[in-house]
């Protein structure tokens, strides 16, 4: 017996399956490499095989290539049944999660087979695999909407942060990590500077704008790792994680300088006042709690209020 033959052994699919029907499988194909991220089917290619998976992780993905997955299939499982007994396109995208090789087989063979041994079978499994198919597509668009819904829940809609919802889940795990991997995580509290009185001389719509602008600095700002939440009204904090005081001060100075250089549209497109930000800075070398270190920071943003504000403390 030949490696590949002694691998599709192996697989789900083909597991006690008579040296016949095994080599005869073999003689009509070749093991198929696959990229990281190529995709092997998709619901808007027909498709013409069942692929048993050799070697490698295949990553199923409804609606589109950027969903999240919904399954993941390690070494011999098999892919692509559904659509070849259904006789219909893939109901999703499989994608290669990482290197990986397939061995396919192509539909007029695994038809034959199926309708040589019982024709019977071959109508049951055209009745049950029109059953799952529609179950499944129910379940996952369940699950999808339900991830869409948590995603909404967790981001505010003005200024596409995080909002509180998420602050309050998040920043006990962030915390209790930093404490286990011995790590500093540093908090910035940041207010914008005279907020009501802009809203007043300008417009609530002006300072919704001036918000937004804001998220739009943080976003561009800090580092891919940090996380920058709406904390309420024109308030802001900032989770820094594997940050100490000094380089958290820095990355402040940064958010601070690039507030204050920044230009506010109205929708319309014209100009609006800028405006600048004060922040309070803490560590969790001073505090152990979310609202112990939440507290520190907003102490020195008042101190950079009462030292003049559009500063950082």
């Amino acid at each position: 017996m030949t490696l590949v033959a002694n691998e599709l052994t192996h697989t789900d699919l083909l597991r006690g399956i008579p040296d016949e029907i095994l080599m005869q499988l073999r003689a009509h194909a070749e093991p198929r490499e696959l990229a990281v991220g190529e995709i092997l089917l998709a619901p808007d290619q027909d498709n013409r095989h069942v692929y048993l998976l050799l070697s490698g992780t295949l990553a199923v993905h409804f609606e589109t290539p950027d969903s999240p997955p919904i399954r993941e299939l390690a070494e011999g499982a098999s892919v692509g049944e559904i659509s070849i007994i259904d006789g219909t396109f893939p109901s999703a995208y499989v994608i290669a999660k990482e290197q990986s090789r397939v061995f396919p087989i192509h539909r007029d063979l695994i038809l034959r087979l199926i309708g040589e041994n019982n024709p019977v079978v071959r109508n049951l499994l055209q009745m049950m695999t029109r059953w799952m198919k529609t179950n499944t597509e129910r379940i996952i668009k369940d699950r999808l909407q339900i991830w869409e819904l948590t995603d909404h829940a967790n981001v505010d809609r003005l200024t596409g942060l995080f909002n509180r919802r998420w602050l309050d889940n998040a920043f006990g795990r962030l915390l209790i990590q930093a404490g286990q991997c011995e790590q500093p995580l540093s908090v910035l509290l940041l207010d914008v500077d005279n907020f009501k009185k802009y809203n007043d001389g300008n417009g609530h719509l002006a300072g919704d704008q001036a918000l937004v602008a804001v998220g739009k600095v943080l976003k561009t700002s800090l580092r891919p790792y940090d996380f920058a939440t709406r904390y309420g009204g024109e308030e802001f904090l900032i989770l820094l994680p594997n940050t100490n005081r000094e380089l958290a001060m820095a990355v402040a100075q940064r958010v601070r300088q690039a507030t204050e250089q920044m230009e506010i549209s109205s929708s319309d497109g014209s100009l609006l006042p800028g405006i600048t930000v004060s922040i309070g800075q803490a560590t969790n070398a001073d505090a152990s709690t979310p609202a112990a270190l939440i507290q520190l920071a907003d102490t020195q943003l008042y101190r950079a209020k009462h030292d003049g504000r559009n500063c950082v403390r």
